[in-house]
């Protein structure tokens, strides 16, 4: 036989029931309750878990998710989504504010401590190199050492 309480761990009134166990007074049934799992408790066990799960594996699940959507329905990305623009454009500048965002605001700090260090090197590689690799590569194509299409090669990745 068990008597029929409403009642939730603070003593508070709630929808739920509880029943308390023939011998067990209603004094010293919070404790009763707070050894016996609820189901409510069970739920938010369960939900954290699910929750835990998420945030390890979120961008493997998102991933999966948008792939198993373009399989669905395959116009989505294809036309709906313009991909000339989407797939150039918009997601080269979304990588690099991502990427912009993970700079702490220190090393700017240090870069800029070290302006004509950094401006000297960018100079040097973006066109004292890159020069120097045009040339070569136009004074090879002209003794017909190297194709055309390998000399370009060679300046697009030198640039």
């Amino acid at each position: 036989k068990s008597f029929s309480l409403e009642s939730d761990r603070q003593g508070a009134i709630s929808n739920t029931q509880a029943s308390i166990p023939v011998g067990l007074s209603v004094h010293n049934f919070e404790s009763f309750q707070k050894d016996q799992p609820s189901t409510s408790e069970n739920d938010t066990i369960d939900e954290s878990k699910w929750q835990k799960i998420y945030e390890t594996n979120s961008f493997l699940i998102l991933v999966v998710s948008a792939i198993l959507i373009a399989y669905a329905y395959p116009p989505l990305g294809a036309i709906y989504l313009i991909p000339e623009i989407t797939a150039t454009w918009i997601a080269v500048m979304f990588i690099f504010i991502l990427a912009g965002m993970g700079i702490k605001t220190e090393e700017f700090a240090k870069a800029f401590q070290r302006f004509y260090f950094n401006a000297f090197l960018q100079l040097f590689n973006f066109g004292a190199v890159s020069g120097i690799v045009f040339g070569f590569s136009r004074l090879l194509v002209l003794s017909n050492a190297l194709p055309r299409s390998l000399a370009d090669g060679m300046t697009i990745c030198a640039s």
